[in-house]
């Protein structure tokens, strides 16, 4: 049985995935002892997060104790999968690779038909990705006008008119759309049309070696629940991770050993789904769906631009895994109005808050969901029971 220095046994141990984000598991070990902290004053139990420790070269984790107000304890293991240097290799910001993303996504991603299937699903998406073309078309029609103008106003030859409006109109174009922040989920959507065309070869080794480190932990761990938690794009890599471990140990979640749980925060997988060269994936979510001891609970805020919550991750509910459930977060009824009027106004802000705590009690919580005594399964269970009538 795995236990801590103090001998406590294990109750559960959670594998992250992060989106596509640059930052290492020191930011996400921060994040989860800000959400505990943040939770505290109004939690009947407490809490207390150990210190970050690098388990192996792709995964870090620490030690969660949660103890009841009965004195009864959990112990988590909680576990970053590395893949922030993959991201890193990926996330400069200089103008050539913006100009990169741009048509990744306006041509190759629009060959694939994804952009007109995320209008017709998540319109609000599309506009947030597309928002560094509007702003790029917006300042050139701007500073067309004004050179111009200033060349009928003075013997500027067009030439030379023509040069000076391209230099004022890339600094112009960088600076309104940094402004606005929608270059990030233009990143994100150029990566993931990278990705799945296989243009990014590392991620393959990556996610198979991911696979073999669950696998390998799974199969030693003595805990009630092995639980994946991806959030953002990092959904689409715990897919692909936790498929093929199945694939490698059938046996997970098996009657015996750990229950196997997977929770979804904030997906994006139909933009992986549909990208046409993405056969591989396809075939991953299809055996996932498959697994039938699998529980896969997905919570994604209809708020939330750079989410897709009005399809469920695992796209179809056919299959063996039948313990699906798509909920929302409901943010606005865990926060005052003022407040989530102020989160709604920073998309990127919004699009992170599934890591937060709320701010009232009573609701979708994460770290109750990664740290407390009820696995996935036993709500699960509890959704399945009649109501007293």
């Amino acid at each position: 049985m795995v236990v801590d220095n103090g001998g406590m046994s294990l109750h559960r141990q959670v594998f992250f995935f992060g989106g596509f984000d640059p930052r290492s598991p020191r930011h996400y070990h921060r994040l989860y002892r800000a959400a505990v902290r943040e939770r505290q004053p109004e939690a009947s139990e407490q809490v207390k997060v150990g210190p970050r420790q690098e388990a192996s070269a792709i995964r870090d984790e620490w030690d969660v104790h949660w103890q009841a107000p009965d004195g009864e304890t959990r112990l988590t293991r909680y576990a970053v999968m590395r893949w922030d240097d993959i991201v890193l290799q990926h996330w400069p910001r200089h103008l050539r690779q913006a100009l990169k993303d741009l048509y990744q996504l306006h041509v190759r991603a629009q060959l694939h038909g994804v952009l007109t299937r995320v209008r017709r699903h998540a319109p609000n998406m599309r506009q947030l990705a597309q928002m560094p073309l509007y702003v790029a078309s917006g300042t050139a029609v701007g500073v067309a006008l004004v050179m111009s103008l200033l060349s009928w106003l003075t013997p500027l030859p067009a030439w030379l008119a023509a040069v000076l409006g391209v230099a004022a109109w890339l600094p112009l174009w960088r600076t309104v759309e940094k402004r606005l922040d929608g270059e990030w989920l233009l990143r994100l959507y150029a990566f993931v049309n990278a990705f799945a065309e296989g243009r990014v070869p590392a991620m393959e080794a990556r996610l198979d070696a991911l696979a073999d480190e669950l696998v390998q932990q799974a199969r030693q761990s003595r805990a009630r629940e092995l639980l994946v938690v991806g959030h953002s794009v990092g959904a689409i890599m715990a897919v692909s991770v936790l498929a093929r471990a199945v694939q490698k140990a059938p046996e997970l979640g098996a009657p015996g050993g750990p229950q196997i749980a997977l929770l979804t925060l904030g997906h994006c997988t139909p933009l992986m789904v549909w990208q046409l060269p993405a056969d591989k994936f396809r075939e991953e979510l299809v055996r996932l769906r498959a697994h039938a001891p699998l529980v896969w609970w997905d919570f994604t805020a209809p708020a939330d631009w750079a989410a897709m919550a009005q399809i469920p991750p695992w796209m179809d509910g056919n299959g063996a895994a039948a313990q699906l459930e798509a909920r929302s977060p409901r943010f606005h009824q865990q926060m005052s109005p003022e407040a989530y009027a102020q989160l709604r106004r920073d998309r990127h802000r919004l699009h992170m808050h599934y890591l937060h705590a709320p701010e009232r009690a009573g609701g979708y919580d994460p770290v109750t969901l990664t740290a407390g005594p009820l696995t996935l399964a036993d709500r699960q269970a509890a959704l399945a029971k009649p109501r007293a009538s």
